[in-house]
C-alpha cells in the first residue's frame, strides 16, 4: 500500500491538471482524480506494460474525463491554457524571456485569452480534437482510437477546427481592418497546417 501511495504523490498534479485541461472546473478535477486513482489501484495487476505507465495513466484519466462530460452533455465553456489553480507549474513556452518587456507580456496574455474564448466556441467535436491533438499531444491515430472514428475524421476535424479558430481569432482581432498586426503561425503551431 506504500508504493501505491508513493505512485499517487508522484503522478498527482500531472493527472490533476489533465483532467483541469478537459473539464475546465477545479473541483470537477479533483474529483475525478480520485476517479482515476481508484480505477488505476483496481486496474493494476492488468496493466500489460505494452506502452510507458504514464502512458497508460494518461489514458485512465482522458477516458475517465471524457466519459464525465458525455454522461453529463457538457462540455467547458473556458478552455484552460494556464497551469490549473494552486499549480505553480511553468510551461517552457510561459517563461517570459529577457528580452520581453511588460508591453509584450501583456500582449501574450491577450493573445492566450482569445484563443482560450475561440477554443471555447469551437463545436465539441471540433473542441475535442484541438485539446486531444495540441494539448494532451495524442496523434491522430491515439485520437482515432480514444473516440472511435477514423483516422481521416480525425484529420478533417481537426483542419477543420483550425480554420474556424483562424477566422475566429482575426475576427475577434479585428478583422482585416488591420487593428492588430500577428505574425504568421510557425509550422507546427496550433493554426500552422502541419501534420504528425
Amino acid at each position: 500500500m506504500e508504493a501505491f501511495a508513493a505512485l499517487v504523490d508522484r503522478h498527482k498534479g500531472r493527472v490533476y491538471r489533465t483532467l483541469y485541461q478537459v473539464v475546465g472546473d477545479a473541483n470537477e478535477a479533483q474529483d475525478l482524480a480520485q476517479e482515476v486513482f481508484v480505477k488505476v489501484f483496481r486496474s493494476l495487476s492488468s496493466y500489460r506494460g505494452d506502452a510507458a505507465f504514464t502512458t497508460w495513466l494518461h489514458r485512465i484519466c482522458l477516458n475517465l474525463a471524457f466519459d464525465w462530460l458525455r454522461a453529463r452533455k457538457r462540455r467547458p465553456l473556458t478552455v484552460p491554457l494556464e497551469p490549473p489553480p494552486g499549480c505553480e507549474e511553468q510551461r517552457p513556452t510561459d517563461l517570459p524571456s529577457n528580452e520581453e518587456g511588460p508591453e509584450e507580456r501583456t500582449l501574450r496574455e491577450e493573445r492566450r485569452e482569445r484563443l482560450r474564448e475561440a477554443i471555447g466556441r469551437l463545436s465539441p467535436d471540433y473542441r475535442e480534437v484541438v485539446l486531444l491533438y495540441h494539448f494532451h499531444h495524442l496523434s491522430y491515430q491515439q485520437i482515432a482510437d480514444r473516440l472511435g472514428i477514423p483516422v481521416r475524421t480525425v484529420e478533417t476535424r481537426l483542419y477543420r477546427a483550425r480554420a474556424n479558430l483562424k477566422r475566429l481569432l482575426t475576427s475577434m482581432e479585428g478583422g482585416d481592418r488591420g487593428e492588430l498586426q500577428r505574425p504568421a503561425p510557425a509550422a507546427g503551431s496550433l493554426l500552422g497546417s502541419g501534420a504528425r
